[in-house]
């Protein structure tokens, strides 16, 4: 049976890909979870629709992604904590920290699952961090993890 699919489908096709599937498959998983549709014409023009419109929707939120990635790239952030007088903090900076940070310096659409950290941070220092913006997008940029006592003087 031919079938219209409405979403992507793992291991069978994108949105809008009319795909040949067995019927039992058709009947009782793809049509009553609404992935995919009977081949008609009314079908195949909603979908074609509805694929420009994702199509536009991508392009729009890459575009707004590009250009928060031209702002962000190289972008010294500024964090001040708690210090031991050897430069150990009292706790760590994690992603949550550095989004906060990044807030108040005006990137408020970056959440810390975005932020690539391989562990929290527990020293004083400058560190290189990848903030991934979208999937085939990262940037790069410095956090500073200073002690309270220094004068502020970035992010």
């Amino acid at each position: 049976m031919e079938v219209l699919l409405r979403r992507d489908v793992k291991n069978l096709g994108q949105m809008g890909d009319v795909v040949e599937v067995a019927d039992g498959y058709a009947r009782n998983y793809l049509l009553p979870r609404e992935m995919a549709l009977e081949v008609v014409r009314a079908n195949l023009e909603a979908l074609r629709r509805a694929r420009e419109a994702r199509q536009e929707r991508d392009r729009e939120e890459r575009q707004s992604v590009e250009e928060l990635a031209q702002q962000l790239n190289g972008f010294l952030c500024y964090i001040q904590v708690r210090a031991t007088e050897e430069g150990h903090l009292y706790g760590s900076v994690g992603p949550e920290e550095v989004v906060e940070a990044l807030a108040e310096s005006g990137f408020e659409t970056i959440r810390p699952a975005n932020i690539v950290m391989p562990l929290h941070f527990e020293e004083v220092g400058d560190y290189e961090l990848e903030v991934m913006l979208h999937p085939e997008l990262a940037v790069h940029i410095t956090l500073r993890v200073a002690p309270l006592e220094e004068e502020e003087s970035g992010c």
